[in-house]
């Protein structure tokens, strides 16, 4: 699942959609990274369902905030979460963060 066209410390291009359902029970779609879309995949068996799982947690905890800022907190809650995988990491994009501060 490596990127070798992908050069050191960059991320590939691209985006994965997951459709979920908003607190209107509407269907709507969160849009992540590839890589963290592709390591979460190769870590957990349902990304859908964490993710949906993630929004509904949001939508209870946190019902004031608009729908954009609980999809911007699951982007950045699955990236956080990517970046736990650091072997995983490795595989999808041929480096992680271990080899980025080694080469500083």
């Amino acid at each position: 699942m490596s990127h070798p066209e992908i050069p050191f410390w960059e991320y590939p291009e691209g985006k994965t959609d997951y459709q979920i359902k908003n607190e209107n029970g509407d269907l709507t779609t969160i849009r992540l990274e590839k890589w963290v879309a592709d390591i979460l995949q190769l870590e957990f068996d349902n990304v859908h369902k964490k993710v949906q799982a993630g929004y509904d947690k949001l939508c209870k905890e946190h019902p004031h905030i608009s729908r954009r800022e609980k999809g911007n907190a699951i982007r950045v809650a699955s990236v956080n979460t990517a970046n736990k995988y650091q072997e995983t990491k490795k595989k999808v994009l041929g480096w992680n963060d271990n080899d980025f501060l080694l080469a500083l």
